[in-house]
């Protein structure tokens, strides 16, 4: 078993109830023990059984934590076809807690949000080329759900992904902020307001950063934090294209400082892809490999020093930071860092 016991009572008791079962794949989500009462981390562990099989994921522990709301519920999902989330948002709108949906609109007429809205869910999509590539939950104006993973049964069971549950009133006022302009105010892209309200903020002692795209270019802020490191530099990323990443990156491997990657395979081998610039570089402290998951590595992580972690939805490209609209959350703390550190360990080993 992989899996490790977690800090919630309820995972507990889905963790119990795994162990008794004794499956024979390892369980679709792990949670590194955490005692930080607002902030808990997940990562899937990806072993993509058939759909009748899926269950325990963190599809799973999203749906139980949405029905756990009594005010409202925002959601905005690039793609959303996890039958757990749905339902528990069905469930809240037919209690009548408030819920609101935005989707791309690439995905918004899935089965799965013609459902939302026969049930009388406003959802609201992009209606643009670009993609609404946010993946947040806000519940009741302080729980903020956040990272890497779709809200789909593939993100959930087949794919490396990681979610951070976040317990924070005023964080959770800038991913509102955010929800109301696309919600509200039908205001996406480049062209969308900047009015995030708590772009720094301190909690619990520990220092975070958090914005948006593409009204602010995310792609610079990363690059200026990946300046800042000393010794060391990992990350895992599903599209790496951007320069505004790449270049400091390797100017960081020419200076000395130590640079691993997981790249996903399926993008790795287009002639815009940093992985060609890497593998061909020629410095020993410079080590990238293409990541072992026969679906996907949808990680878009970078850890720097083992002290500050980039995380969200925001791919390394240029659609990403001009286009579409993502967030990223930086957080400066060794603690939380190193549940990171662990996750890009798993995924390096298994790499090539």
């Amino acid at each position: 078993m992989k899996i490790r016991i977690a800090s919630l009572g309820w995972l507990l008791l889905i963790i119990i109830a795994a162990c008794n079962s004794a499956p024979a794949t390892p369980p679709p989500v792990r949670q590194p023990d955490q005692t930080d009462a607002w902030y808990q981390i997940y990562f899937t562990d990806p072993a993509c059984p058939p759909e009748e099989a899926r269950q325990g994921g963190i599809d799973e522990i999203i749906a139980e934590d949405l029905r756990q709301a009594q005010l409202q519920v925002d959601v905005a999902a690039f793609d959303l076809d996890a039958e757990p989330i749905v339902n528990a948002l069905l469930d809240l709108a037919d209690r009548g807690v408030g819920v609101r949906v935005v989707t791309d609109s690439d995905n918004a007429d899935q089965s799965s949000v013609r459902r939302l809205r026969n049930a009388g869910i406003s959802v609201v999509e992009d209606k643009r080329s670009a993609l609404m590539h946010n993946k947040f939950m806000v519940v009741d104006g302080r729980i903020i759900w956040t990272g890497s993973l779709n809200y789909t049964s593939n993100g959930a069971y087949c794919n490396n992904n990681n979610a951070v549950r976040l317990d924070s009133p005023r964080l959770a006022a800038n991913y509102l902020a955010e929800m109301d302009e696309m919600y509200d105010g039908r205001a996406f892209g480049p062209t969308s307001p900047v009015n995030t309200p708590n772009e720094q903020l301190i909690l619990e002692g520990i220092r975070l950063q958090n914005y948006f795209g593409p009204e602010t270019e995310l792609g610079p802020i990363i690059g200026a934090e990946i300046e800042q490191a000393k010794s060391e530099i990992l990350f895992m990323a599903f599209s790496f294209t951007l320069d505004d990443i790449g270049e400091p990156m390797l100017d960081k491997a020419t200076s000395g400082v130590n640079v691993r990657g997981v790249f996903e395979t399926s993008g790795a081998g287009s002639d815009s892809s940093y992985y060609g610039d890497m593998s061909a570089f020629g410095l020993p402290n410079l080590e990238v490999r293409l990541d072992g998951n026969p679906r996907i590595m949808h990680h878009k992580v970078i850890i720097i020093d083992r002290e500050t972690v980039i995380l969200g939805s925001f791919n390394f490209s240029s659609n990403a930071n001009d286009s579409n609209d993502e967030n990223i959350l930086i957080v400066h703390d060794p603690v939380f860092a190193n549940y990171f550190v662990e996750e890009f360990t798993a995924v390096w080993d298994e790499a090539e």
